[in-house]
């Protein structure tokens, strides 16, 4: 699942690159479809959050769910929330 938020930002990271936004998409159906939990967590243990150069991807689970809540530049990312 994708918050209202992370599709507005994977769209602008695709008016950049198709190249560079559709690996994020790639990632995330795949943690989704395999149940795998990567990255690394937030500071409050929330969310966790995994690169896909040169973005990367904010996201938490809520059941069984993956929900994608931000896609970052991570040229840009200093702290995690």
């Amino acid at each position: 699942m994708w918050e209202e938020g992370a599709l507005a930002e994977l769209e602008v990271a695709a008016g950049w690159s198709v190249r560079q936004a559709a690996p994020v998409v790639w990632a995330m159906q795949r943690m989704a479809d395999t149940g795998l939990c990567l990255g690394r967590a937030s500071a409050d243990g929330l969310y966790r959050y995994w690169p896909v150069p040169p973005l990367g991807v904010l996201y938490r689970l809520s059941g069984d769910d993956l929900i994608v809540v931000a896609v970052l530049d991570s040229r840009r990312v200093r702290r995690l929330p």
